[in-house]
């Protein structure tokens, strides 16, 4: 958390419930509208803003992927279900071992990144190939 971008955070966390934006664009959150932030860390944000929010550490280590994997499989029939988890069970690690080995990132990233990235590769290309028979 910036502590300049926190002070912009300060108006929807309190009553007035306005995201007020470095251009003073000003953005009212309806009652039912909620803000998820998802940090690094919390050095920067002061105890006012930390009781004002909840706050929930999930350690990526602790979770990982493969649930990801598991509920984003849960939308396709068994046996591509089956398929894709066995074809990251065995692939996925391995090459990001290589990969992180291999090459140098310019900014770090998570697997839980490089999963979801992946995912949606395989989504596009399989929507794609849908359309492409629906047309044919």
């Amino acid at each position: 958390i910036d502590a300049t971008w926190i002070e912009s955070m300060n108006t929807v966390m309190d009553d007035n419930k306005v995201l007020t934006l470095v251009s003073n664009e000003r953005i009212p959150f309806t009652p039912t509208m909620r803000m998820l932030l998802e940090i690094q860390d919390m050095k920067h944000a002061s105890p006012a803003t930390v009781s004002r929010g909840g706050v929930l550490f999930i350690n990526e280590s602790d979770v990982g992927w493969r649930p990801f994997v598991e509920s984003w499989g849960e939308r396709m029939d068994p046996n591509a279900q089956t398929a894709f988890y066995m074809l990251f069970s065995t692939y996925f690690e391995q090459n990001l071992d290589s990969l992180r080995k291999g090459f140098g990132f310019s900014c770090p990233m998570l697997d839980m990144a490089f999963v979801q990235s992946i995912t949606c590769f395989i989504d596009a290309l399989i929507m794609n190939n849908t359309k492409e028979n629906m047309e044919a």
